[in-house]
């Protein structure tokens, strides 16, 4: 089936099996695109932009994703929690003369909403939408880490900073999509490795340095092979200076694309399509998502069985438009919760079940709008709701972007769909414009030390203006930059355990320059790169399954046609590299 997307106006198709999805759950066709419907979640989703304020409880300082000036009261987590207020208290009836959305929007600005998502974690004030952390430091989407600071996507970490999707790993920097890494920095796609500098795609390698495409090899410098002694040597010469990093995430970049690279990211993915995919099956446009059967539609995602719109989740079965939640069965647009079944058009509520239309309802059961029912009552005003929601349009459909509490550029929708301030409200969107930052350097960027050896503790008491701010084109690229800022202990602990300098740029401008590394969550179709064995720029003693014709294989890579870097289907790719 074709349809026209309401929002972006392009075609987009209605596989069967996501209409029999929709059949099963008793919901029309989305009205959105796949990319307009992820678009909408990220809406009603801010990371990192955190904010100062009080909490409207206890008046105590806190620190929160909701600015000062938000139109709802904004309570400590730990007092959310508490005893101290009943949401059940703010409950009301349905009006059938008036749309479901415009009643829900009014409860959702009187219930106090809890300041960041952070369940069991000690001492990381400044992480949100993780769980089980330890003295960690502007994290997010990260779990069962300890140490780790500037980042997102940590699970089972200690001790990293800067890194993107870490998995295991311990005293890393500057990693992207890497597990059970120690002392690797500036290196992506790695995995098994230890002491690995500037390097990508290898597996099961120590002690290499600028290298790609390597796998279980130990003394390689740009994938030349050296003897230990010759190895210790280079590294010895190499001084660890911002220059010389530069210089050699440069040259590595150049060997890379000089070396095939496998179409998707992943393992164990069984008839599925997206990117970073790990034990995945029937999986459609699945991206960095792992333990999923029977979806479509998924991002940040793992544990997930025959659902279809799930972003940034945890374990959830059968559900549909899930944003930011954690152990979700038999629901439909969910937004940040916990331990829900048969649910619907709910937020900030956890174990529960049979809940409609609720806001921060904790360990109940048949309510709707916060308002107690019986289970009979309950069940027959259900699906009044329901048919007067069909009735209206709004059944099956996300919660409207224009009630997020967030600002488009506070959302991560700015991360993955960036928009100019003009073009969101062209388009009727909020735009956040912070008060300007009044910070006084004590020293600029050039004026750093080169290297970490003459740092000394007082840098922690210095504020550094951001590299960011020395150019006007840059200033362009890395519209989040906080403009100055300062060290914590425990980075400058980590850039002296690794022997690396202090960065000249802030945490976000870091952040922009790693994320501009991440391919689009989108595909495109290519052919294999492969001309036959030997003519791909990497040399093995292997042979290709076409020998010395050119590869006829064909694929969906999130690899856009036109980049340089070398795309290889997964016969030829294991054929040379593995």
């Amino acid at each position: 089936m074709r349809k026209v997307c309401q929002n972006c106006k392009t075609d987009f198709t209605i596989e069967p099996e996501d209409a029999s999805f929709y059949v099963k759950i008793d919901v029309s066709p989305p009205t959105l695109c796949p990319d307009c419907r992820y678009r909408r979640r990220l809406m009603d989703r801010n990371e990192w932009n955190l904010y100062r304020r009080k909490c409207d409880a206890t008046g105590e300082s806190i620190v929160s994703i909701y600015r000062p000036e938000a139109p709802f009261p904004v309570y400590h987590k730990e007092y959310w929690h508490g005893n101290g207020w009943d949401p059940m208290q703010y409950g009301r009836d349905c009006d059938f003369d008036r749309p479901f959305f415009e009643q829900y929007a009014e409860l959702r600005r009187v219930v106090p909403h809890m300041s960041l998502v952070s369940p069991s974690s000690v001492n990381s004030e400044y992480a949100n939408q993780s769980q089980e952390l330890k003295d960690c430091y502007m994290v997010s989407a990260s779990g069962d880490t300890e140490k780790c600071m500037y980042g997102n996507w940590y699970e089972h970490s200690y001790l990293c900073g800067d890194c993107y999707m870490m998995d295991k790993g311990e005293l890393c920097y500057e990693c992207i999509n890497c597990a059970r890494c120690y002392a690797c920095t500036w290196s992506e796609d790695c995995f098994d490795c230890s002491n690995v500098h500037f390097s990508t795609a290898c597996q099961g390698c120590q002690n290499c340095f600028g290298s790609a495409n390597l796998r279980n090899k130990n003394h390689c410098w740009f994938n030349e092979q050296l003897n230990k002694e010759e190895y210790e040597k280079r590294l010895a010469a190499f001084d660890w200076s911002r220059t010389a990093i530069a210089e050699a995430r440069a040259k590595a970049a150049e060997l890379a694309l000089k070396t095939p690279r496998k179409y998707f990211h992943g393992t164990k993915a069984y008839e599925s399509t997206g990117d970073y995919l790990e034990n995945t099956k029937e999986a459609k446009l699945n991206f960095n998502c792992r333990e999923s059967k029977e979806t479509a539609y998924l991002q940040d995602s793992w544990v997930v069985t025959d659902s279809l719109d799930i972003t940034e989740i945890l374990s959830v079965e059968r559900s549909y438009e899930v944003q930011g939640c954690a152990y979700i069965r038999n629901s439909m647009v969910i937004r940040s919760s916990g331990s829900l079944n048969e649910c619907f058009y709910c937020d900030m509520c956890e174990a529960s079940s049979n809940l409609f239309g609720c806001f921060g309802v904790q360990h109940k059961e048949y309510c709707i709008l916060n308002k107690q029912y019986s289970k009979e009552e309950y069940l027959a005003l259900k699906a009044k709701i329901v048919a007067h929601m069909k009735a209206t349009g709004e059944w099956g459909e996300y919660f409207p972007p224009e009630q997020s509490p967030f600002a488009y550029n506070e959302s991560v929708a700015q991360d993955f769909f960036p928009l100019t301030e003009a073009k969101a409200k062209a388009r009727g969107l909020a735009w956040y414009t912070a008060s300007e930052k009044d910070y006084k350097p004590t020293i600029i960027a050039a004026e750093l030390p080169a290297t970490i050896a003459p740092v000394g503790d007082d840098i922690l008491n210095q504020v550094i203006r951001c590299a960011t701010q020395d150019s006007e084109a840059d200033k362009v690229t890395h519209p989040l930059c906080a403009t100055a800022f300062r060290l914590i202990p425990l980075e400058l602990d980590l850039y002296r355990k690794l022997g690396i300098p202090i960065p000249d740029k802030c945490a976000p401008c870091r952040r922009t320059d790693r994320f501009a590394k991440r391919n689009p969550r989108r595909l495109f179709r290519r052919h294999c790169d492969c001309a036959g064995f030997g003519k791909g720029g990497y040399a093995n003693q292997s042979s290709h399954s076409h020998d010395s014709a050119a590869c006829t294989n064909e694929f969906e890579t999130s690899y856009a046609p036109g980049r340089l870097e070398i795309i290889y289907c997964e016969q030829c790719y294991n054929s040379e590299v593995v």
